[in-house]
């Protein structure tokens, strides 16, 4: 299945953490099959969802200090988790992006599935703004993303 087809499923929340500045266990974003260390700065947040017959997890990382935002959208296969694609914001290159790998299609399972993935829009192409991230408005920029509904309100509610 294309990436695009991925990310355009509108998924349903099933349940999600709150943000936490500990290590994050493999549970909450199973392509890493260790604990995660998470360090001074960063926080994350993770939620499962499903749509139609597949099971994903949205997990972000944020480090507000450094204006360091990234979430990854991953999908459960019967080999294991994919990476579908990230979604991303940095002080040092202005710009909301997304990064994904269109020619395996969504699907590499396993930590590999972050790496060599293709930015768009590219790098060296001018970006009008710039944000002012929190982590809250952060992690709805990436729901709506990402499609990512829960039964708390609408899709592209502005709720923190």
């Amino acid at each position: 299945m294309r990436v695009r087809h991925l990310i355009e499923k509108t998924k349903l929340e099933k349940s999600h953490t709150g943000w936490s500045p500990n290590d994050m266990p493999p549970r909450f974003s199973p392509i890493y099959t260790r604990t995660r260390p998470i360090r001074a700065g960063w926080k994350w947040r993770s939620s499962q969802s499903h749509a139609e017959n597949m099971n994903f997890i949205l997990t972000a990382l944020c480090n507000a200090q450094r204006d360091n935002w990234q979430a990854y959208l991953m999908v459960e296969t019967p080999d294991g988790v994919s990476v579908v694609a990230r979604f991303e914001s940095h002080g040092s290159h202005p710009g909301l992006h997304g990064h994904s790998h269109c020619e395996r299609s969504g699907i590499e399972v396993g930590a590999s599935g972050l790496d060599n993935l293709v930015r768009c829009p590219p790098a060296d192409k001018a970006h009008r703004r710039t944000n002012a991230w929190t982590e809250n408005t952060f992690w709805e920029a990436a729901r709506r993303f990402f499609r990512v509904k829960d039964d708390f309100g609408p899709l592209f509610s502005n709720a923190t």
